[in-house]
């Protein structure tokens, strides 16, 4: 739930400031082709794309799917330095607002990696977390 509360929060700033987004992205991927309907494009994108692997998680128990939230997350925890560096290009300060998304995400890794998730992964999602205790 982490991770997609992340993802939302994501989504959901990228839209409340396209220009600075645009940027952002302009930085980590040099493209001409940069504007508002492409970023609005990968926003959405992004969002679908983080509750497909949650998914398999939660119905599947699939480890596939829990590796590729771990690498999304870890990949996206790297991008923070180009999220400060552009924000701090066009808006000159930092808020808190944005370190929410890298603090979900590294919430949503350390969640992932606890013993009892691990377990129930193992057992491919067949005994209830609660069997643990």
């Amino acid at each position: 739930m982490l991770f997609l509360a992340a993802a939302l929060h994501n989504y959901a700033s990228g839209l409340q400031n396209l220009d600075l987004k645009q940027f952002a992205y302009s930085a980590m991927i040099p493209w001409d082709g940069w504007n508002t309907d492409w970023t609005i494009v990968t926003l959405s994108a992004l969002l679908s794309i983080a509750f497909i692997p949650v998914a398999w998680i939660y119905l599947f128990a699939s480890r596939v799917a829990f590796w590729l939230v771990t690498v999304f997350s870890v990949l996206e925890l790297f991008n923070v330095p180009f999220m400060f560096w552009a924000v701090l290009t066009m808006e000159g300060s930092v808020s808190g607002r944005y370190l929410l998304t890298p603090a979900l995400l590294a919430a949503a890794l350390v969640c992932l990696w606890l013993p009892l998730s691990r377990t129930w992964l193992r057992q491919r999602g067949g005994v209830d977390a609660g069997h643990f205790d």
